[in-house]
């Protein structure tokens, strides 16, 4: 067998790899970036991952001969004729869950796709179990029974009747169901995307290609039936959706669902959303009969009721709704070369800028102390005005001592620092002023840094 030589351009080089692809019928496809190659590489040229590329059948590689495609007609609308939604008519409708309506905005949007994620355990399943129990719908098990979906909606109170289970894996099962069935469901749950499969591809359930290939015919059917499609997605170990970012921009929603598995406390979280705001937050609590509401204007997360060395209290504000938590700092000295930074509930990187101020502008060595940071609740600040509670609790914790208090009431700890240490004003300070009063609680804020020495008992 000779070795061909082929020299050329760029140009000359794709049209002949794509004229290899038709000859030989199958290409090549990354399982970690998705992007297709016409021969086998041991490493993946485009994201330099190895061993990933997998054969396929080159289902898409058929020529079309000139004069045989039959081009579809297409209908331009003008905006002048089409009828606007109030948000009062059919086309949104409440999930019959509070939360999850405060979440999406006012509740589901007919034909729209909804990427739910979350780790493992955290109550995905759970969650949508209880939505489709309030209105009813298709539930696909691709991970469980219908014995173990049967189970978990026994457990939780909900009505049998209410749900229509489909025990399948491959996408042109679902589909086929939903194109034929006399009554199209409200919603359709898909537990999960990465065990579905289509036939037109050769490679395994959750390799990059099915997981783009299953979304986009699910987004397909659903805008072309006026379903409501919850996609469910595990999360890799970074925490980020399994599967390449292009899912995220094919879908209308997404949705996280997050929260400590030995915290009660469970966060529903919107970071893309075309139809409402991406700034509010659900609040569930994990209970034996499922999870509760946790309903209301504002939230207290608390552990401590008093002043104590090393807790901070500040005010998160998520959307409208006002969440006070509880920072704990625990700040002791280190027997190691190197002091320990473990960090949970706030940003590393922000956090270790915050303790750069303090030694800084409180002189606190913490190049000989190890430093503990915990947000109570299982909570996760994201919010830099959270920087002065921060920092307040760490000082206290050095210190040993608590913040002195004007009128024995707690005092809330609200300000963003800056790297010269000053703390800049609240946006929001009247509205969580009045929060704070309403607690019987004290807001705090100070102009610079070196003020909180003051403070200490």
């Amino acid at each position: 067998m000779g070795l061909t030589l082929f020299v050329g351009n760029v140009k000359d080089i794709m049209l002949y790899n794509e004229a290899m692809k038709d000859k030989n019928g199958v290409l090549f496809v990354c399982s970690n970036c998705g992007n297709e190659f016409s021969k086998w590489q041991g490493q993946c040229p485009s994201c330099g991952e190895w061993n990933g590329l997998k054969e396929v059948k080159n289902w898409g590689g058929e020529k079309v001969k000139k004069g045989k495609r039959q081009i579809k007609e297409v209908k331009v609308f003008n905006l002048k004729n089409v009828k606007a939604n109030s948000g009062k008519s059919k086309m949104v409708f409440s999930s019959k869950v509070s939360e999850f309506d405060r979440v999406l905005g006012k509740g589901f949007v007919q034909g729209s796709v909804i990427l739910f994620s979350g780790e493992p355990g955290v109550g995905k399943s759970t969650l949508l179990t209880e939505v489709v129990g309030k209105i009813g719908g298709l539930y696909v098990a691709g991970e469980e029974s219908v014995d173990q979906v049967a189970l978990r909606v026994d457990r939780l109170g909900l009505k049998r009747d209410r749900f229509e289970v489909l025990q399948v894996n491959d996408i042109e099962s679902i589909i086929d169901y939903l194109n034929r069935v006399n009554e199209l469901p409200k919603i359709v749950v898909v537990d999960s995307i990465q065990v579905m499969r289509s036939e037109d591809l050769s490679v395994g359930a959750g390799s990059v290609s099915q997981i783009k290939e299953c979304t986009f015919r699910l987004v397909e059917v659903a805008k072309k039936l006026g379903v409501v499609m919850i996609i469910v997605g595990h999360v890799t170990k970074e925490g980020n959706i399994a599967g390449p970012k292009l899912l995220e921009h094919m879908v209308d929603v997404v949705l996280y669902f997050e929260g400590d598995k030995k915290s009660e406390l469970r966060f529903l979280r919107s970071i893309k959303n075309r139809f409402g705001s991406v700034d509010e937050i659900g609040v569930f609590e994990m209970k034996k009969e499922g999870l509760i509401e946790m309903r209301g204007d504002s939230l207290k997360l608390l552990t401590e009721k008093e002043e104590v060395p090393g807790s901070a209290l500040t005010v998160l504000m998520e959307g409208k709704r006002p969440i006070l938590v509880e920072v704990e700092v625990l700040v002791t000295e280190s027997f190691s070369q190197m002091p320990k930074r473990v960090f949970s509930g706030v940003d590393y990187n922000r956090t270790l800028l915050i303790m750069a101020v303090a030694q800084k502008k409180l002189g606190i060595p913490f190049y000989k102390y190890d430093v503990f940071v915990s947000v109570a609740g299982g909570i996760k600040i994201k919010d830099r005005e959270a920087d002065l509670a921060i920092l307040v609790a760490m000082y206290s914790s050095y210190k040993n001592k608590r913040m002195r208090s004007r009128n024995g009431k707690r005092q809330l700890w609200v300000g963003e620092l800056s790297l010269l240490g000053k703390v800049k004003m609240l946006k929001n300070r009247s509205k969580i002023k009045k929060e704070a009063e309403a607690w019987g609680m004290e807001l705090r804020q100070v102009e610079r840094v070196v003020d909180i020495k003051k403070m200490i008992e």
